[in-house]
């Protein structure tokens, strides 16, 4: 076992734990710019981890019945698509650029992701007053699953921002719905990016090693943190982290 990468995941899981966000997009910067790791590699091997940590944490939800499987549904129907057409264009890119651009669009996406985040802080929690559409539902799925498939980012993070803001979900239907949702995501991008050599199955096996009992610690001490400030300060992280890579 690489105990590096290992701490690596360990520090990133804790992390999720206490906050349910920033997996992915902790998780492929730190392997690009603190271990080195080529950003097509890195993508796919994150997607393979987040798939893994999706079974295991969406089980629990599951078996307590918070999953809207409708919305799970329609999503997919969006998602599913979404991804199969950014692993089109991610196999259409000439191998030595993919990684160039690859770290670029990880780091406009944590862009994206941090002033989301801030965004909610200022806003404050207001609960939707009824289900989108259809077609919004699947369009946003289309759009997710895009983002997951090129970036690995965007399966929690962007997924729960918009349930806070067209979805009348409690809480813990979110956190559901998105991890069941998230599974077959990943699943399918996962997949993809196996079939196209993008992940290190090595260099995943030891993330997870350090993630999984990383977000059940963070899980535990997670009501001894003040969530406000902590999400605060991983919006200001995600933010500085996107400008670096998008500037590399």
């Amino acid at each position: 076992m690489d105990l590096t990468v290992a701490l690596t995941g360990a520090i990133i899981g804790v992390v999720v734990g206490m906050t349910s966000t920033g997996g992915g997009a902790l998780l492929t910067p730190a392997l690009v710019l603190v271990l080195g790791v080529p950003a097509r590699l890195a993508v796919g091997s994150d997607v393979l981890i987040a798939a893994v940590i999706k079974l295991v944490g969406s089980g629990f939800y599951v078996a307590r019945g918070a999953v809207h499987w409708d919305t799970v549904r329609r999503l997919a129907y969006g998602s599913i698509p979404g991804a199969l057409v950014g692993l089109a264009i991610l196999a259409a890119i000439p191998l030595d650029t993919v990684d160039h651009l690859l770290q670029q669009a990880v780091g406009a996406t944590l862009i994206l992701v941090g002033v989301v985040s801030v965004f909610h802080l200022v806003r404050g929690a207001r609960a939707a007053e009824a289900m989108p559409g259809l077609a919004r539902t699947i369009g946003v799925g289309f759009a997710i699953g895009l983002l997951v498939a090129t970036t690995s980012i965007g399966s929690g993070s962007l997924l729960l921002a918009a349930f806070v803001l067209w979805f009348p979900f409690a809480p813990a239907r979110m956190v559901g719905t998105d991890l069941v949702h998230a599974l077959i995501l990943s699943s399918v991008a996962a997949a993809g990016h196996l079939f196209a050599g993008r992940v290190d199955l090595a260099l995943s096996v030891n993330v997870l090693a350090g993630a999984i009992p990383g977000v059940i610690v963070g899980a535990n001490v997670a009501g001894l943190m003040p969530q406000r400030a902590l999400r605060g300060c991983l919006a200001a992280i995600l933010m500085a982290i996107g400008l670096r890579l998008a500037g590399g």
